[in-house]
């Protein structure tokens, strides 16, 4: 029996992990934690509550209080993280750096999974790695968070070297992976998150998108959608500064589900407003209440910023509990997961037609291409 056909469950994973099996978590900052939390406050979610990186230590702070209201005031259960968010921005800091004591305490003093306050990985910084993962391993309770430059990924010579360091550790690891745009765009990153994934132990994929569904699909322990666009990316720093995680002209976006992406509200009301008869505009969660989705845009921007994220969880939830049935194996999901994206493209081909602004996202076809090629393998197996 290969690993592809049996059951899709959890490896032996360390206690303090656990509770985070198969979850599609949501990642907020603070500020957001309270309606965040109340969205996540279901089976198969949790929280990343992500210091505001531009703030330094008092973002921390205030990461760490909003986590201790929710916890001993909210009596909030679901999986908890903490993201000290201390590898992003111009002044970020390298993976070398030590981890503060302070913050570490203060996850444990909560009973919280310790996610390590970790440094960027740059591009060749192989010795950061190990610094990471034999630190991390040193703590005993902790997941090891990799902020990676996007060849540790890309570059097969690194890969490989990644892959045999996670091997070799055996830490449970959160991958943020660094990109000005959506890195599972680019040719060949679905597949290297697959063949990390296999790598040994627990991988969890932060800062994400609708690529979190597929992560959790190849076997991912849990994966985290960020409420924002910046907290759905780690952007590079640019010369003269920047990548700071805030995009200088914010796009507020949903999540059509059968569409597979998020879109802005600007897109979707004219995409209505062409078909206002299409099934892909009418939503039942708590942030439509069964009005079309393309109405979330005539809220100010503020509250089209939260109803927006309020719906594009529930949607990704309700393809996630789709996709991870359980009993279900790898190959199923992954076969599973294959079928929507190849929908959505569809989909998306369907609306273009009518309003020529709904061109499918990259990512969708090379999800496709990344699982033709593990089906051909299998097969060849």
């Amino acid at each position: 029996m290969t690993s592809s056909d049996s059951p899709a469950e959890a490896r032996q994973v360390p206690d303090f992990v656990a509770p985070l099996h198969e979850a599609l978590l949501i990642q907020c900052e603070s500020q957001q934690a309270l309606p965040a939390a109340h969205t996540a406050d279901t089976d198969n979610c949790g929280l990343v509550i992500t210091a505001a990186g531009h703030r330094g230590y008092a973002g921390q702070v205030d990461a760490f209080g909003a986590a201790r209201h929710l916890r001993e005031k909210l009596g909030f259960r679901r999986p908890l993280l903490l993201d000290a968010s201390r590898y992003t921005g111009k002044n970020r800091i390298p993976a070398s750096a030590e981890f503060d004591a302070t913050w570490i305490g203060r996850q444990r003093e909560l009973g919280l999974p310790v996610l390590t306050d970790s440094g960027y990985v740059a591009e060749g910084d192989g010795a950061g790695i190990d610094s990471i993962l034999e630190r991390a391993a040193g703590l005993g309770d902790a997941i090891a968070l990799l902020p990676l430059h996007l060849s540790w990924l890309r570059n097969p010579a690194s890969r490989k070297m990644l892959v045999a360091k996670l091997a070799d550790v055996e830490v449970p690891v959160a991958l943020v992976l660094e990109y000005e745009k959506d890195p599972f765009s680019l040719v060949g990153v679905a597949a290297a998150l697959m063949q990390i994934i296999s790598a040994g132990p627990p991988v969890l994929l932060l800062r994400c998108d609708i690529s979190a569904v597929g992560s959790l699909c190849s076997g991912a322990h849990a994966a985290a959608v960020g409420t924002t666009t910046a907290l759905r990316h780690l952007y590079p720093v640019k010369e003269g500064g920047g990548g700071g995680g805030h995009d200088e002209s914010p796009m507020i976006a949903a999540v059509i589900k059968e569409c597979l992406a998020y879109i802005n509200l600007e897109k979707i009301l004219f995409a209505a407003k062409a078909d206002p008869d299409d099934v892909l505009w009418q939503c039942d969660c708590d942030a439509c209440l069964r009005v079309p989705i393309s109405l979330l845009s005539l809220h100010v921007d503020e509250r089209q910023e939260e109803l927006a994220f309020v719906h594009s969880v529930n949607a990704l939830l309700k393809v996630r509990e789709k996709l991870l049935t359980p009993g279900s194996t790898r190959a199923q999901r992954l076969a599973s997961w294959q079928a929507h994206c190849q929908q959505a493209q569809v989909r998306h081909m369907e609306v273009e037609a009518t309003t020529d602004r709904f061109e499918p996202p990259t990512f969708l076809r090379r999800w496709q291409e990344a699982l033709s090629t593990v089906a051909r393998q299998e097969r060849v197996r």
